[in-house]
């Protein structure tokens, strides 16, 4: 056999998508967190499983979608607050270039308002690091099966949003989360501006939009309003 056959018998994709058929037939998934411990965590939960396996990491939220979609992933765990780029905004680019790819949100934010943003983002489960770690299990195994899944807890804080009527939050895009987070922090028109790179006066439309969508009259109930939902600390 010559040479250039023999290369080309010995010559596998490194990596296929979701959609095709696996190589190793295991249930392919990436880790997004910023946490080393963390990531070695769910590292250690995925090979301990002889079905599973790792297929890529990140440390920050440069590049995940395509690292996600060149690995083949079938489930992506994601942290909501990565350096560079943060967890829904990947959340969304994922589910638009690797449709294949269930999202579990892995994150310490129990907050209604980013349980909503998080599924409006295209995640299917959302898991809260304090929670045991049967949930991920479990919930790694729902979404290889295209099943969303929920904690008792997560699901108990999406129904007292229901319940409270501050599932109004659910309405808020990303943005206007963000403007509702840094004004109640204190900061001023200019000062949410300059950190969001936007125009003051664009925070002025988001901050009136806001106002209307939760149907509130004043600031200081927008900072109740903001406290209640523990969308900003007390």
């Amino acid at each position: 056999m010559s040479n250039s056959d023999s290369d080309q018998n010995n010559t596998q994709p490194e990596v296929q998508s979701s959609g095709g058929d696996k190589p190793t037939g295991k249930l392919r998934i990436f880790i997004a967190d910023d946490h080393e411990l963390l990531r070695a965590g769910v590292r250690r939960l995925v090979e301990s499983r002889p079905d599973w396996e790792v297929c890529g990491e990140a440390a920050d939220g440069r590049d995940v979608a395509k690292s996600v979609r060149e690995c083949g992933a079938d489930v992506v765990v994601l942290d909501l607050t990565l350096p560079g780029t943060n967890g829904l905004e990947i959340a969304k680019e994922i589910k638009a270039s690797n449709a294949g790819a269930e999202i579990l949100i892995f994150s310490g934010d129990d907050a209604p308002a980013s349980i909503h943003a998080a599924f409006q983002a295209g995640a299917t489960s959302y898991i809260r690091k304090g929670d045991d770690r049967t949930h991920l299990v479990s919930a790694i195994e729902s979404l290889a099966q295209h099943k969303p899944y929920l904690t008792p807890d997560v699901s108990k804080v999406l129904l007292g949003a229901f319940f409270s009527g501050s599932g109004k939050t659910e309405a808020l895009t990303e943005r206007e989360l963000q403007v509702v987070r840094l004004l109640c922090q204190g900061n001023s028109n200019q000062q949410a501006a300059t950190q969001l790179g936007i125009s003051p006066r664009t925070v002025e439309v988001h901050r009136a939009t806001i106002m209307r969508k939760l149907e509130l009259d004043t600031f200081a109930e927008l900072v109740r309003y903001a406290v209640r939902n523990r969308l900003v600390e007390a």
